[in-house]
């Protein structure tokens, strides 16, 4: 079955594995139980059916934040939200349900061939579409010079360590650093936003790629910055708002 004719028929994953990384982010390992897997691209994101008594699925998306080169096992993560109706039916999942998915929508590729410099600003669970990224394009263009932002609230809220740990190993030239926006006393990393750190990249003499992901103001200041103050070509600026 082709990547068009399964775009809208949900396909069956099983949920083999929970963990939850901080008290509002939690992480599904799954896999596909179907004949097929849903075939995508880095970049792009799946929709959660979550069943409703007497009615349709509510749809949620999430970006995937796997390797795009095994559709059969995804990782896709999930924030938290008050009353929302997909954290409602997610955390109270205890591992072996079967999920039902479409997908991959959404045109935010990794271009190429790429620049010589990619950096990814992100927020909360925005991290998802730039794992993808790198996890996706290491093998093929492992000697970018990568640099990523990734904005949280406080230590309390880092996570993916390891994750991005064991990627500075097999990259040569990536750099991470995560942003806290309201530190607890004794942290020594950056403070603020990942917004006010475009000043300490040097994207004017080296050709750079910027994508952003996570909440609709970083990428507005971002894209101000950029598109606006800099003049940096649209098409080397890539973005995917939520909340």
């Amino acid at each position: 079955m082709d990547f068009m004719t399964t775009l809208r028929i949900p396909q069956p994953y099983q949920v083999s594995q929970i963990i939850d990384h901080t008290a509002n982010v939690r992480e599904l390992k799954l896999t596909a139980t179907g004949v097929t897997a849903i075939a995508f691209k880095a970049g792009q994101f799946f929709m959660l059916h979550v069943p409703q008594e007497n009615a349709k699925p509510a749809l949620r998306a999430y970006s995937v934040a796997s390797s795009d080169s095994d559709p059969r096992n995804l990782k896709l993560l999930f924030k938290y939200i008050d009353q929302g109706v997909a954290s409602k039916f997610v955390w109270a999942l205890t591992g072996g349900e079967t999920l039902q998915f479409t997908g991959g929508f959404g045109k935010v590729f990794f271009k190429e061939p790429p620049t010589e410099q990619i950096v990814f600003l992100n927020t909360g669970t925005g991290i998802s579409q730039h794992l993808c990224y790198l996890l996706s394009k290491k093998n093929s263009f492992p000697n970018l010079h990568y640099k990523l932002f990734f904005g949280v609230r406080n230590q309390k809220d880092i996570y993916l360590e390891n994750e991005l740990s064991e990627l500075k190993k097999e990259l040569p030239n990536f750099e991470y650093s995560y942003v806290l926006s309201r530190p607890d006393a004794g942290w020594a990393g950056k403070t603020g936003y990942v917004q006010d750190f475009l000043k300490d990249i040097n994207y004017s003499d080296i050709p750079t790629t910027f994508y952003l992901c996570g909440n609709g103001g970083m990428i507005k200041a971002v894209k101000n910055k950029l598109l606006v103050e800099d003049k940096i070509p649209a098409d080397r600026v890539w973005s995917e708002a939520f909340d």
